[in-house]
C-alpha cells in the first residue's frame, strides 16, 4: 500500500513558494518517511530536458506538488501522477537511467527545476535522511554509513567495469597527472580516452561517471579511486 504524506493546499502552497533548501529539506525528510516518489509516467519518465541538454527525471514527494507542476508548465497530457517505490528507482531504475545519462530533477516547480543531483548522490541524500529518521546512536549510525558507503564502492566498480588493478591503474595515472599541478577543484578528468580505451574500459561510462559519480574534482575522484572499499569518504 503507497503511503501518502499529509499535505494540505495551503501546505502544498506554501511549499511551491518557498526557497530551494525548504523544497530539498522536505523532499527527502517526505521521502525517507514514506518510501515513495512521484512521477507523471514511470514507463517514459517525461522527461524534460534542461539547458545544457541533459535529460533529466522529474520527481515529486506528494502527488499533489507534481500535479501543479503538470499546471504550470502546462503539460496537459500528463496524466495522474504515479507513485514509484524509491528502492525501485535507486535498484532496478538506476542502471538503465545512468547509461542513459539522466539525472534526476527533486520537485521542479513552474518550469524551472530546482536541485538537479546525479543518481549517485540521489541515493546518497535519501539515505542519510532515512538514517537521520532512524534515530541511530552514534556508532551504530557510522557502522550504517560505513556498510552503506562501501556498497557505493562496490556498485560503481560494477558498473564501471573497474577490477583493483584498474583502479590502482587509474590511481597512478591520475596521481602523476596531478603531481605538476594543484588542484584547483575543477571538473576536469584527466586520464585521456585513449589510455582508458587501451584498457579495455568504457570512456563513455567512465569519463562521465567520474565527474558526477566518484567525485567533484580530481583530487576527490583520485581519492575515491584510492579508497579501501570498506573506507566511509571523508
Amino acid at each position: 500500500m503507497t503511503t501518502i504524506s499529509s499535505l494540505s493546499e495551503d501546505e502544498a502552497r506554501e511549499l511551491w513558494s518557498g526557497d530551494r533548501p525548504g523544497r530539498d529539506e522536505y523532499f527527502f525528510t517526505t521521502v525517507a518517511a514514506t518510501g515513495t516518489v512521484w512521477a507523471w509516467d514511470f514507463e517514459t519518465g517525461l522527461l524534460e530536458i534542461d539547458d545544457q541538454d541533459n535529460a533529466l527525471v522529474p520527481v515529486w514527494p506528494h502527488p499533489r506538488l507534481a500535479e501543479m507542476a503538470a499546471e504550470a508548465m502546462g503539460f496537459e497530457d500528463a496524466g495522474p501522477a504515479v507513485p514509484i517505490d524509491v528502492d525501485v528507482l535507486l535498484d532496478e531504475a538506476f542502471e538503465r537511467f545512468h547509461r542513459e545519462g539522466h539525472e534526476i530533477a527533486v520537485l521542479p516547480t513552474d518550469g524551472t527545476f530546482t536541485t538537479i543531483l546525479s543518481l549517485e548522490r540521489f541515493r546518497v541524500n535519501v539515505f542519510e535522511a532515512r538514517l537521520h529518521a532512524a534515530g541511530l546512536t552514534e556508532p551504530a549510525a557510522r557502522a550504517r554509513r560505513d556498510e552503506f558507503y562501501a556498497d557505493q564502492v562496490r556498485r560503481a566498480d560494477r558498473r564501471l567495469g573497474l577490477t583493483p588493478d584498474h583502479r590502482q591503474a587509474l590511481a597512478d595515472h591520475l596521481r602523476e597527472r596531478l603531481a605538476s599541478a594543484e588542484c584547483d577543484h575543477r571538473f576536469a578528468f584527466p586520464a585521456v580516452r585513449s589510455w582508458i580505451e587501451g584498457r579495455g574500459l568504457s570512456w563513455d561510462l567512465l569519463s562521465r561517471s567520474a565527474v558526477k559519480l566518484l567525485g567533484s574534482c580530481d583530487c576527490e575522484i583520485l581519492d575515491h579511486l584510492r579508497r579501501n572499499p570498506g573506507q566511509t569518504p571523508r
